[in-house]
């Protein structure tokens, strides 16, 4: 019975880091989690402010703002809603609704861009709609 409860635990978290292999954000993650300036945190299957979250990843990082842009473009292109805040021309921070994956679980990325090479990555995967994705992630505490 113990080997059986080990092994579904391991299979749920392949399951949710292969769920990224089709995925930019999922190479940004492991490119820069262990680079200077960067905290990542690594939530998998948790309830966070009351949503049941699969995955929960979050990188915050100080100097590699240029860097993480391409990963974000080349995701952008797979979105199927796309909300974007805009100042000066730029991209300042926003969101991305990727297709669900087969089993039905909703993925987001959301980012946002400090300037002077700051920001946070965030990608979440859970049963939870773009409104819910809102409220959790910025609402006050």
């Amino acid at each position: 019975m113990m080997r059986i409860i080990c092994i579904s635990w391991l299979l749920a978290g392949f399951l949710s880091v292969s769920a990224q292999n089709d995925l930019q954000v999922g190479a940004a993650f492991e490119r820069f989690e262990r680079e200077k300036g960067c905290k990542m945190v690594v939530l998998n299957n948790t309830v966070l402010r009351g949503y049941k979250l699969q995955v929960y990843k979050a990188l915050t990082y100080k100097y590699i703002g240029n860097r993480i842009k391409p990963y974000l473009q080349a995701d952008r292109k797979k979105a199927k809603k796309i909300r974007e805040i805009v100042e000066n021309g730029k991209v300042s921070s926003g969101y991305y609704m990727l297709p669900p994956l087969s089993t039905g679980i909703n993925r987001y990325i959301l980012f946002t861009d400090g300037g002077y090479g700051r920001g946070a990555l965030i990608y979440i995967e859970g049963a939870l709609g773009p409104d819910d994705v809102l409220k959790l992630c910025y609402s006050k505490r």
